[in-house]
Formats: structure tokens, sequence, C-alpha cells
């Protein structure tokens, strides 16, 4: 919360608060800076962008039988000691964000997806490397061959009038950035509750973790923070997830295959959290199975 006060951005708290205000029509998700990102306007063209997004978002709905098998052989994979973020999270929501975008996605175009934030620029325009990062996997995107899958689809509606320049330039790095942070960081949180805790089912675990802790709005006293974290994982209103049912579906995968790694027991070390004011997760954490320490 401090992060926020030192930026002038109000919070709000608790789930029945938090539940008005992503409902609420007095405050917006325009921060009237023109961007052409789905994340940053309301309204019609909102609605427009979000559609196309929607409809690549369901192709993976249900999910797919070769993509749930490479999901089960990143945990086959695991060698007796590995990292919860790099060795179980990271290439599990790289094969989905893969799968989403219908392009074979590397450590590079990874490493570059980390950097980048939710809006682009959280903070009024501080985080100037997270800027450079989307921009280069913009200009990565948009030169990319591409198969069947989200940026043949973003394409053919630029080709339809769907969307415009802008528009196809941004949302194929926003897309990505969704699919990928918030898998990235639920999957390894919740692999480690599962190493120190036991089983949990993947909805109770969504909702304790909430990788994405606040969203950004602004109305007429300013920008607040409204947090996610209690009970809204998936928010609401017109910004609610797309991409809610893909994501418990890979969670339910994953973290079932992960539990049955971990059922006889484990040791964990090395724990490491990111430190970012909006997104909760793992910078590393070690797990060793029991029989192998």
């Amino acid at each position: 919360m401090e992060e926020f006060e030192r930026h002038g951005i109000g919070v709000v708290q608790g789930r029945d608060a938090g539940a008005r205000a992503l409902r609420s029509p007095g405050l917006t998700s325009d921060f009237g800076g023109g961007s052409p990102s789905v994340l940053l306007r309301d309204g019609d063209d909102h609605a427009r962008v979000r559609g196309v997004l929607r409809e690549i978002i369901a192709e993976l709905e249900p999910f797919p039988d070769s993509l749930r098998a490479d999901v089960e052989a990143v945990v086959a994979g695991l060698g007796p000691s590995f990292d919860l973020v790099r060795g179980f999270a990271r290439p599990v929501a790289g094969l989905v964000t893969s799968a989403v975008l219908g392009v074979a996605l590397d450590d590079v175009f990874l490493d570059h997806l980390e950097a980048t934030t939710a809006n682009l620029d959280v903070f009024g325009g501080t985080d100037r490397a997270g800027q450079a990062s989307a921009f280069r996997l913009s200009v990565q995107l948009s030169r990319a061959p591409a198969g069947p899958g989200g940026l043949t689809a973003l394409r053919a509606a630029h080709a339809a009038g769907r969307l415009d320049d802008d528009e196809l330039a941004l949302n194929p790095v926003v897309l990505a950035h969704a699919a990928y942070e918030n898998s990235l960081n639920f999957l390894a949180c919740a692999g480690l509750e599962l190493a120190t805790s036991g089983p949990r089912s993947v909805r109770e675990l969504v909702t304790a973790i909430c990788p994405a802790r606040y969203v950004l709005r602004t109305g007429p006293d300013g920008p607040v923070a409204i947090s996610l974290a209690d009970g809204l994982p998936f928010g609401l209103g017109p910004h609610a997830c797309p991409g809610s049912g893909v994501a418990l579906a890979e969670g339910e995968i994953a973290l079932g295959a992960l539990a049955k790694l971990l059922a006889g027991g484990c040791e964990v070390t090395e724990v490491e959290w990111k430190t970012h004011p909006v997104f909760h997760g793992l910078a590393k954490a070690v797990v060793t199975v029991s029989g192998n320490r």
C-alpha cells in the first residue's frame, strides 16, 4: 500500500467494496492516454477488442488433449530436485502462452515477457525497462510467422477491420502477458502450497494466492488500486478475466500432476519472493522430493 500512496493512488480493499468498485460506472480503466491496449480502455472500443481476444481464448476450451500431454510431460520430466519457478511454472505457463498465440516462444521471449507489466505503464511511465520489453515483443510478434492460433486470428481481425494498426501491434503482447504472468506466479505459489501444506483444490488456491493483487482504475477523485486479493481473483465487471476457464484447467492439470509427484513428501529450500506491488509471485523455491535428499 505504501507504493500506491507514494504515487497518489488510493486503495479499495474488501470483497464488497472491491466488487462495487469494479462494477462502478464512475471508475474507468481509460487513463486518457489513448492507449490501444484492451486493459486501458472502456466502452465500445474495449468491448470490440475484448471480443476478438475472447474468441482466441475460447479455442482452448475445452483444454486440448495435446496441450494436456505437454503440460504433464513437464512435470514427468522434473528431476529429484527442481526450482518451482524455472523448472515447473515457467515451462507450463510458456506452453499455454505459446498455444494461445500459435507461435513457438523461446526463453528470450519469456524473459522480456516477464519484464513487462500488466498495464505496461503501471505508475505513469516510470517503468522504462518494462515498456522497452513490451515494444521489443510487439515488433517481434509483428514479424513472426504464425500457424493456427491467436496471432493469426488477430491478423485476420485486423484485415477484417475489427482492429486498427495500433491495436494489432500492442494487444498480442497484452494477450501473451495475461496468459503467461499470472499463470507463472500462480503455479509457482500453488506448487509451494502443495509442497508445504498438502493438497488443496485449485479454486481454493486461486482465491488464496491471487497472483494479480490489484487492478488500477481512475475516477473523479483520481486513481485507485482495487484489491483482488479479498476473494476476487478473476475480477468482476467489464474487465473480468476472459481466460479464467483456461487458467483453472491449466492449474488442475499441472498441479494435479505435481501433487502426485510430491505425495511421498518433499523438502523446500531457497524460497525467494518477488517484490512487485501488483503481482504476487515467487522468484525461486527449490523442491527436493523425498528419497532424493
